[in-house]
């Protein structure tokens, strides 16, 4: 097989038959590492207790969510401007989008970096940390330079490659087994913890890179991609880039602002707790969030595998199997999180016990029941967005998100205040209804779904 064919064929797979094989890659992934993550949080507990706990995992949200800030999700403007001139055989164009994906990874860790370490040193008692890991706080935002990894996510998602994506986020959590179990032997303080965890960032983004630029180099993709890039500065300060792809400018920073909206029902709920109710209810926090987007994760990495057949749909004008295949997303991810919160219901309390025992599975069962509601709400709306991404109504998307944060955020932070962790649940399922009531109505109101092809 040619160069040129190796680099088209994985294009040319069946749309339904292509999500379904990816998203039964990525579930094989989730197999391995949900059981994972749940035995390093059992040693991590164990180890540190609550409260030790709960400052790495305030940490690890604020550097976090300074990521998600600056977080250009350039994977979506690989695929949305990448998958065209690839498929035509354009690899210098092809290349040249890729450059500009890297250089916004590259631009946005830095930036988020910089801005945590900055934060950091003048906002700890604002953030709600202990004297004991001020230190430690600063250092921990090293690891943002290392949660920029859209492109080679991006890549992986072209080339067809779902298979090593799901290699990432499993090496990442064995780094954190590992490193937490050696804790047992050299010693467990906050600082190794924190050591361990950022490690972990540092070998998921190596390990997705090497994959990405070896996919490269297998189809003859690498060579030219340095002299694209450094082509590049000259065309970005000229404009003539932007000229040459219309749209991709206002595309990048729509992902870019949708993302740091995005991160309100994420991370910033740990650190909200962990500002006003201390580190022991922002561990529980954690937990509780790592436990229900757990559970839900089968049926939300399907919008991993389904924005890339939506973007080919979009470019071939097949409406009406774009809004077949969102109504098949909604219908499977659904479906799916609405049995994994009624097996959560039945069965949630004695394993929970088990896991964290009486005082703890008390406090967090609750929340957990409450995020995994969310969750459930959220994957039924699950390809709203990238629907109204795919179709050009970006702005729209991301004035939503704007709208909704309004409201949740003062409210989270009214809710924490006067109920502490209790309230997180309540307010982050009145948050994510709100947003994927909003996205229907959007969806249902675009011209194009009422009289594209007879729809």
């Amino acid at each position: 097989m040619s160069d040129e064919q190796s680099s088209l064929q994985p294009l040319k797979a069946v749309g339904g038959r292509r999500v379904i094989k990816n998203v039964s890659l990525l579930l094989g992934g989730r197999a391995i590492n949900a059981p994972l993550s749940l035995v390093h949080i059992w040693l991590a507990t164990h180890l540190l207790g609550s409260h030790g706990f709960g400052l790495v995992a305030m940490m690890y949200a604020f550097a976090r969510t300074m990521s998600d800030l600056v977080d250009f999700q350039s994977w979506q403007t690989v695929l949305k401007y990448g998958l065209h001139p690839l498929t035509v055989g354009d690899f210098s164009g092809f290349q040249r989008v890729v450059a500009f994906s890297f250089l916004l990874d590259g631009i946005g860790g830095l930036i988020g970096c910089a801005g945590g370490i900055a934060i950091s040193l003048s906002g700890m008692t604002l953030l709600g940390w202990p004297p004991e890991i001020h230190v430690v706080g600063v250092v921990f935002c090293v690891s943002i330079l290392f949660m920029a990894s859209a492109t080679p996510t991006g890549l992986l998602s072209v080339f067809n490659r779902y298979d090593l994506i799901s290699i990432q986020g499993v090496a990442a959590t064995i780094v954190r087994v590992i490193g937490t179990a050696a804790l047992t032997f050299t010693g467990a303080s906050v600082m190794a913890l924190a050591t361990v965890w950022i490690l972990a960032e540092v070998v998921a983004w190596a390990t997705l890179s090497v994959m990405a630029l070896r996919e490269l180099m297998r189809r003859n993709l690498i060579r030219g991609l340095p002299t694209e890039l450094w082509k590049l500065l000259p065309d970005l300060a000229n404009g003539f880039f932007f000229r040459t792809h219309p749209g991709i400018r206002r595309f990048a920073l729509a992902t870019n602002l949708n993302s740091a909206l995005a991160l309100t029902f994420n991370h910033i709920g740990t650190l909200v707790v962990g500002a006003y109710a201390g580190p022991a209810s922002a561990g529980y926090c954690r937990i509780a969030s790592q436990i229900a987007s757990g559970i839900a994760k089968p049926a939300s990495i399907i919008q991993t595998t389904v924005y890339p057949e939506m973007a080919r749909l979009w470019r071939e004008h097949a409406m009406t199997r774009l809004y077949r295949l969102t109504f098949q997303v909604a219908l499977a991810a659904g479906g799916i999180g609405t049995c994994l919160l009624i097996a959560t219901l039945l069965a949630g309390k004695p394993l929970l016990q088990l896991y964290i025992g009486h005082s703890g599975a008390v406090q967090t069962l609750p929340v957990i029941l409450w995020l995994l509601a969310a969750e459930v709400v959220a994957v039924w709306g699950l390809p709203l967005e990238p629907l109204l991404f795919t179709t050009n109504r970006s702005g729209a998307a991301t004035s939503v998100r704007f709208l909704d944060c309004l409201v949740f955020f003062p409210g989270l932070v009214l809710v924490v205040r006067r109920y502490g962790l209790d309230g997180v649940g309540p307010m982050t399922l009145l948050g994510v209804t709100l947003l994927i009531g909003l996205q229907l109505f959007l969806v249902l109101r675009t011209p194009t779904l009422r009289t594209a092809n007879g729809l």
